[in-house]
């Protein structure tokens, strides 16, 4: 029983000694398949980041309140000022009303800016450290593949893709931390 024993955990020693010197991991059509598959996940998860990005952005912009909305208001209020001075009615007051309607617009423009480019910074910071985790997970994948990636064009056209992704974003972040500023 001893013997039976000690010859298996004999063999147990060199087959897992076997095994780790000569993984079983040779690029196979198999790994091969998988690492393809893993990469294109990738690439659609930071497609899908963009997307999301942009939509958040158009919705932040078109929220209620925006600019379009605003000019459309100032428009208004302006227009029925100057019939009345268009009649010659309550001329110097209605100049003096205009004026105060544009800039009281001018100071809610300047305030909508502002709040659209601090939550569009905010985003931006969501979506760096979204694209971030992305790129690591990219590069675990390419530490468990190493012998395929380095063959893969694919993969490298995706590490570069999410490269660049990151680069575009830290550009974003640099213009945006200007425009929060200017408008404050």
């Amino acid at each position: 029983m001893k013997t039976l024993a000690i010859i298996a955990l004999f063999i147990t020693a060199n087959l897992g000694t076997a095994l780790f010197a000569n993984p079983l991991e040779k690029p196979t059509s198999s790994n091969a398949d998988a690492l393809k598959s893993q990469v294109a996940f990738h690439q659609r998860n930071v497609s899908a980041l963009w997307q999301q990005y942009d939509l958040r952005v158009q919705q932040i912009r078109n929220s209620v309140g925006n600019h379009a909305e605003l000019e459309r208001d100032e428009a208004f209020f302006v227009s029925v000022y100057q019939k009345d001075i268009d009649n010659n009615i309550r001329v110097e007051e209605s100049k003096k009303a205009i004026t105060e309607i544009k800039e009281r617009y001018a100071k809610a423009h300047a305030k909508r800016s502002a709040e659209e480019a601090r939550r569009i910074a905010a985003l931006q910071t969501q979506l760096k450290k979204a694209l971030t985790r992305e790129a690591k997970a990219l590069g675990k994948t390419k530490r468990n593949y190493s012998e395929l990636a380095k063959t893969l064009p694919m993969f490298l056209e995706v590490e570069g893709y999410v490269n660049e992704s990151i680069e575009r974003v830290d550009l974003l972040l640099a213009d945006s931390d200007r425009t929060t500023i200017a408008a404050r």
